[in-house]
């Protein structure tokens, strides 16, 4: 199971969603969520193609 890039809101805040592993959607969150970003820093390594793109723009940011 992973994050995956949903959508961007009317106020151009990126929402990203987590799947279970029927494919339905359980949660979804902003960037800063602390369960996003904890799973950013466990996956920085191996990170999905479209949260990767996220950050190689610039658009993301894994906090310290």
């Amino acid at each position: 199971m992973s994050y995956s890039v949903m959508k961007t809101n009317d106020e151009n805040d990126v929402i990203y969603q987590w799947k279970n592993p029927e494919g339905l959607i359980t949660m979804t969150c902003l960037d800063h969520d602390s369960q996003f970003q904890e799973w950013l820093k466990d996956n920085k390594d191996n990170l999905p193609s479209d949260i990767q793109k996220k950050i190689d723009d610039g658009d993301l940011t894994i906090a310290d």
